[in-house]
């Protein structure tokens, strides 16, 4: 898709595909989990059990109510991914529709991808909005009784 209508038009396609696909994820752990789904505890469980669902091999490294750290070490994609670093748009916007949809906010960053190169994937998700703006971080909104 990229040599076809190149980097940003992809990633703006994946980003409507992910939305979708974010908002029926989240439905259907939603209906198992009810209203504890929204502890950042839960919703890190939730990122990685749809990752293993899918190939992935996603791990959580920290969990704070601020921020999820996750590392990766296996991309859902596969091992052509590399080079494909739109895909990555995926897993970013369908991690920040959950987390935003239960925490009413969300920023992710990802800070190594295996698209990138770079071996493994280090995401953080974070939960609460940052004091300083990064270029890097692809933010989400949702509605919650936290007030974010």
């Amino acid at each position: 898709m990229e040599d076809v209508i190149g980097t940003e038009e992809s990633k703006g396609f994946v980003g409507i595909v992910a939305d979708h696909v974010g908002a029926m994820f989240h439905e259907k752990y939603k209906s198992q989990l009810g209203s504890d789904m929204a502890s950042p505890e839960v919703i890190a469980h939730v990122l990685v059990d749809l990752k293993r669902r899918i190939g992935g091999q996603f791990s959580i490294s920290s969990i704070s109510p601020e921020s999820i750290i996750l590392k990766n070490y296996k991309c859902p994609f596969g091992t052509n991914v590399v080079g494909k670093t739109p895909l990555c748009n995926m897993t970013a916007n369908v991690f920040g529709k959950i987390a935003a949809t239960e925490s009413g906010y969300a920023a992710v960053e990802l800070n190594k991808t295996i698209a990138n190169g770079d071996g493994h994937c280090h995401v953080v998700v974070h939960l609460r909005p940052l004091k300083e703006r990064r270029d890097i971080t692809h933010e989400y909104f949702g509605v919650s009784s936290n007030g974010y």
